[in-house]
């Protein structure tokens, strides 16, 4: 073996020497893990947040057009957090802002991460992956703070309506401030006259809104794409989310 062949193979043993140091000092030092497809966890349907004590959290959330399930999980300052992530139609992707979280959401499979949320703020989930029309709609958030969340000031019924709304992700489609989106802005929309596709006008009332959320397609709002899914709700869930539309004026 000659003198250059003797310092490649010193040199590609010391690089892979430190890239495994690096990995170690990540791991134990900065508490960084590799973002891994774990198998011994099935896809899930439904987001969710378990506290498992001691400021270790498990986060469940699922990608769906166009949003995550939850759409907004408050922890506090300090929480190791456990990320599973799965999706209920294609691929999407979660990157949340200030973390080494950078996964995809593959149907079928379950990604997971681990990290730590230390300093009180938002942090921002968006979809990095290209998944259709609603794609540049969809975001998330991760709040860290140590005060309890401010009740919604809403009755009781559109206070569950409120829940539904965000949790099913309607505000990746739907503004409540009146800006453009995806589809018709929910602002002031109970009692508003509608015009739809085929040139006829409906005026937005009770049972109106429970059609259009029970059967989005038949009466598509002119100038919107027909792209919203029927929803799986119970009669008590629209009528909730009826409630809750007619206090958005």
């Amino acid at each position: 073996m000659d003198r250059l062949e003797r310092l490649t193979l010193i040199g590609s043993a010391t690089l892979m020497a430190a890239f495994f140091g690096a990995l170690v000092y990540a791991a134990t030092q900065l508490r960084i893990s590799v973002p891994t497809c774990v198998t011994d966890v099935a896809p899930f349907t439904q987001g969710k947040v378990i506290d498992k004590g001691n400021h270790h959290y498990e986060v469940h959330m699922v990608a769906k057009m166009w949003a995550f399930d939850p759409p907004e999980v408050r922890l506090p300052p300090g929480a190791e957090v456990d990320l599973y992530l799965s999706s209920l139609d294609v691929t999407h992707g979660l990157y949340i802002e200030h973390t080494n979280v950078n996964l995809m959401a593959v149907p079928g499979s379950v990604n997971a991460a681990r990290f730590h949320l230390d300093t009180e703020g938002e942090y921002s989930a968006i979809c990095h992956e290209y998944c259709g029309a609603g794609h540049h709609f969809m975001m998330g958030k991760f709040i860290v703070t140590s005060a309890a969340a401010a009740p919604a000031a809403v009755e009781a019924g559109a206070a569950l309506g409120q829940q539904l709304f965000e949790q099913k992700g309607c505000p990746a489609c739907h503004s409540i401030d009146g800006s453009t989106a995806v589809g018709p802005t929910m602002k002031g929309i109970f009692g508003r006259t509608v015009e739809l596709e085929d040139g006829s006008t409906k005026v937005a009332n009770e049972q109106y809104l429970e059609k259009a959320i029970r059967a989005p397609g038949e009466e598509v709002v002119k100038g919107f794409p027909p792209a919203m899914p029927e929803p799986a709700l119970t009669g008590a869930e629209v009528h909730a989310l009826v409630e809750y539309l007619e206090t958005l004026k």
